[in-house]
């Protein structure tokens, strides 16, 4: 009879490190969530169109493709000349392509590759697609180091980016908002390795490009990083200055014809409430706007009152309640107060929330390690669902059911919850 080998018990230890660790709940839970909502927009969009209502309403792709990179050809080929900014009575381009810039100087500055390009839409989508590459290779990379498996660190940040709306209709709109996401998402990046200088910069360009990024610069400020968070504001204030002499035709002009451009097309989005803005704008002022025309007033008088309260709101909530809580939360909240407040926001800025469901995700496979549950954290990212999801699932107007209005809900959902739910392990700080 020969004699049964059994391995010694650090042999057996040994080999049970070697499994590949298992996709932690609440990461499961978003995954099959998403899934779940990917058959709930199949479903409703086969409802709305056996109805016979229009593509739009059932096919969130529906309109033309690049839609925002077809405005300003014509307007480009009047760079640096005062016409740039004022191209309408000088010089009426048909439609589409006559529209006045309607966004700061640096990114004006940054688009005009862009229209020097033969194909724009080809030097986008190749952007775009390089970009997408490499933040799937950084996921398989990072969670294939954190001892998951093959399969699931490939299938889970794969399903995430072909799945997720906002990326979706980005790249279908060919938004300049791909860059300005390129710049936010590396900022955070460098901060969280602790890059401050480097976060700084890249924090301080995408505000250049957009404002609302520059409520990031924020993070800085409870580590005592206050040289870096300096460095950020001169870097915007730097590269809008350098872009506003390279519009020209001088500073002056570029800076006229920037703010008349930008401020016009702002007010002219604020005066606004119509079907497809309450199904495509998340902003909190939508809901002011609802407000505003029930109650027969202006909503464009509303504008400076609603800024102004909302900068208060988020200095009273971080100095009071974010200052001493994790750096998590200090993201969450400021990604969800930025892409929640401005008066104009739609889909393809919820791109700038997969920096911190990156975040949880991370905190998610430690708190498994750890053998340990973080209050709040599956229900954190369970909300990042349907902010997430087509708003063909979410928009049904016949039963007073719009998409940009739920979404500011959960959007004000989020920040309130980074504000009241310490999104670390138990009894750890700072890790």
């Amino acid at each position: 009879m020969l004699a049964t080998e059994t391995k010694p018990a650090e042999d057996l230890a040994a080999d049970a490190e070697k499994q590949p660790m298992r996709l932690p709940a609440e990461m499961r839970a978003f995954w099959l969530g998403t899934l779940v909502v990917l058959l709930l927009t199949l479903a409703a969009g086969w409802v709305k169109y056996r109805e016979g209502t229009s593509p739009y309403n059932w096919n969130p792709l529906s309109d033309r493709l690049f839609f925002d990179l077809d405005e300003y050809p014509g307007t480009y080929t009047l760079l640096h000349s005062s016409a740039f900014f004022n191209n309408i009575p000088d010089k009426p381009w048909p439609y589409p392509m006559w529209n006045p810039v309607a966004y700061p100087p640096f990114a004006a500055a940054v688009m005009a590759p862009l229209y020097a390009f033969r194909i724009p839409g080809l030097l986008y989508l190749i952007v775009a697609a390089a970009w997408l590459i490499a933040i799937l290779t950084w996921a398989v990379r990072r969670l294939r180091r954190a001892g998951l498996s093959l399969k699931s660190s490939i299938g889970f940040p794969l399903t995430v980016i072909v799945l997720s709306f906002p990326i979706a209709r980005l790249i279908h709109q060919g938004n300049i908002e791909l860059v300005v996401w390129m710049l936010a998402a590396l900022g955070v990046w460098a901060f969280w390795r602790g890059s401050n200088t480097a976060a700084a910069v890249l924090l301080g360009l995408a505000a250049a490009m957009k404002l609302f990024p520059i409520v990031l610069l924020a993070l800085l400020l409870p580590r005592g990083r206050y040289r870096a968070f300096a460095v950020g504001i001169g870097t915007f204030v730097g590269a809008t200055v350098a872009s506003l002499w390279w519009l020209g035709p001088s500073i002056g002009v570029a800076w006229r014809g920037s703010l008349h451009n930008v401020f016009f097309y702002q007010g002219r989005r604020m005066a606004e409430l119509s079907l497809p803005s309450l199904a495509s704008n998340h902003s909190v002022g939508e809901m002011v706007k609802v407000a505003m025309f029930l109650a027969h007033g202006s909503p464009q008088k509303m504008t400076l009152p609603y800024y102004a309260s909302g900068a208060a709101l988020l200095g009273f909530v971080f100095f009071k309640k974010l200052w001493k809580l994790p750096e998590a939360n200090q993201l969450l909240a400021l990604s969800t107060f930025m892409v929640m407040l401005p008066t104009i926001s739609y889909f393809h800025t919820l791109v700038h929330l997969y920096a911190p469901l990156a975040v949880l995700c991370a905190l998610a496979i430690r708190a498994q390690k750890a053998g340990v549950t973080v209050p709040g954290l599956k229900t954190t990212m369970l909300l990042f669902l349907p902010l997430f999801a087509p708003f063909t699932v979410l928009n049904f107007p016949r039963l007073l059911m719009f998409c940009g209005l739920l979404q500011a809900v959960v959007l004000m959902a989020l920040f309130l919850h980074a504000a009241e739910y310490p999104l670390e392990l138990p009894g750890e700080r700072g890790a």
